[in-house]
């Protein structure tokens, strides 16, 4: 069970530019499935039910509150130089809080998980530790400041990979730049940092050396999944921890009952809501809020975004659907495409090359070839012919069409809004409709008579 941490507050780290990402916008807001890495980090803050949330923004601070808003419980600072993690924390000094223990956590990390941090602050409160840090045993720890240890194995420093020796580059086991400390003594050591370094900044590690100097109990939490506390530098990290989460997600939904086919061709993104016994098929993308029921069937190459079906509906290959809703037992293409304010009802058919837009299907009606309705609302148990189309633009405005229950339109029908249909009503192949059509009957619209010309002749390429 997850601990929640009522005594603590969270400091979150996203001050920098992010200069490898060569980008407009600030690191913290590029995106890893479908939500930014800031997002990521704050959800895994708010897991753990903090006393406290204090987010230091800095370099594009107004993009970063544009993209978060005003969440419940956070505390915005600004850090209006970058002097370094250091500084950046020392401008929450006076940021509310009441809590023992600040944990501090970067915005760069979004593999990060609420549990591994529980545990990590539990440790450093089990110890009774003055200041904490997470690190990491990697493999490649080129890049990363060396955790050195005593004969004992109690921590003695952090070195940084440029002042290290060749001894100490040996050391595998790795700091994550997240830390745990007493909050009272955190201000204080912050006070005293100095910036005599070739970057003239305030790093926040040179803490844990004066904590050492006053020999206060100082502690380095391994974490179990090192790939947790990788940091986001440039597109190239970005790239290869979405493949990371990517992973895990499909992992996850395929142990609580999903089937995933084809699993390394398929993108879930990290709101997405998986039904049980759904199939999701190869080169499918789920994206967005997007909402599945039980027992879907999407794919192959499909893509749903921010799109809310019910149970039992079959999405056919290569069909698109944005800011949709769709009840039970419906089927959708292949080649189809809805747009947003498309609402289908409990078992439609929607067919293959049929686009959708702000448009209400009743149920049991068919749009099933080559059609378009758009501002349209149209009653149950319809049957639409191929090629039909809704007029619904006259250049300047849209207008609204109106569909009966129980109409039958025949193909290659043409309905000019505004327009009503009645309920039950017949119209014949190739009318164009232009107004209101009575309840049940045919109607027909004036087609112009058949008539064949004698010797003529289809124009060719350049003639004229």
């Amino acid at each position: 069970m997850l601990q929640h941490l009522s005594s603590t507050q969270v400091i979150v780290l996203a001050a920098g530019k992010g200069s490898r990402m060569f980008s407009t916008k600030p690191k913290v807001l590029h995106h890893v499935l479908g939500k930014s890495m800031l997002e990521h980090v704050l959800h895994t803050a708010e897991d753990l039910q903090p006393e406290s949330v204090t987010l230091i923004a800095g370099h594009g601070i107004d993009q970063v509150k544009t993209h978060i808003g005003e969440p419940e419980n956070l505390h915005w600072v600004e850090q209006r130089e970058q002097l370094g993690t250091g500084h950046a924390v020392l401008q929450a000094e006076n940021a509310p809080s009441q809590a023992d223990t600040t944990l501090i956590i970067c915005g760069d990390t979004p593999l990060l998980k609420s549990e591994s941090l529980a545990a990590f602050v539990k440790a450093h409160q089990t110890h009774q530790a003055d200041i904490s840090v997470l690190s990491a045993m990697v493999k490649n720890p080129t890049g990363y400041g060396r955790i050195v240890r005593d004969a004992s194995g109690e921590v003695v420093a952090i070195v940084e990979e440029k002042d290290a020796t060749d001894t100490q580059r040996e050391i595998q086991e790795i700091s994550s730049g997240i830390f745990c400390v007493n909050r009272a003594k955190l201000f204080t050591w912050l006070h005293r940092v100095e910036n005599n370094n070739a970057q003239q900044e305030y790093y926040l590690p040179d803490i844990l050396k004066l904590a050492i100097a006053e020999k206060k109990k100082a502690l380095a939490v391994v974490i179990a999944n090192p790939r947790e506390v990788i940091g986001i530098n440039d597109r190239s990290q970005l790239a290869a921890a979405e493949k990371i989460m990517q992973r895990e997600i499909i992992r996850e939904w395929q142990i609580k009952g999903v089937t995933v086919e084809q699993a390394d061709t398929v993108r879930i993104e990290a709101k997405v809501k998986i039904g049980i016994d759904s199939v999701i098929k190869a080169g499918t993308q789920l994206l967005g809020s997007t909402h599945l029921g039980d027992g879907c069937v999407v794919g192959p190459y499909a893509v749903l975004q921010d799109s809310w079906l019910e149970e039992g509906i079959v999405i056919a290959p290569f069909s698109h659907l944005e800011r949709t809703s769709v009840a039970d037992k419906a089927s959708i293409g292949p080649f189809a495409r809805l747009r947003p304010g498309a609402r289908l009802d409990e078992n439609v058919k929607i067919g293959n090359f049929v686009e959708i837009k702000e448009a209400i299907i009743g149920k049991d009606s068919k749009v099933n070839h080559l059609s378009y309705i758009g501002d349209t609302v149209m009653g149950e148990n319809c049957n639409i012919g191929a090629g039909t189309i809704t007029c619904n633009y006259d250049g300047a405005n849209k207008h609204k069409t109106t569909i009966g229950d129980g109409v039958f339109v025949g193909s290659d029908t043409k309905l000019i809004a505004p327009v009503q249909i009645g309920n039950n009503a017949t119209i014949g192949a190739g009318s164009i409709i232009t107004k209101y059509v009575q309840e049940d009957g045919l109607t027909l619209s004036a087609r112009p008579e058949q008539r064949h010309v004698q010797n003529w002749v289809r124009p060719k390429k350049g003639q004229h």
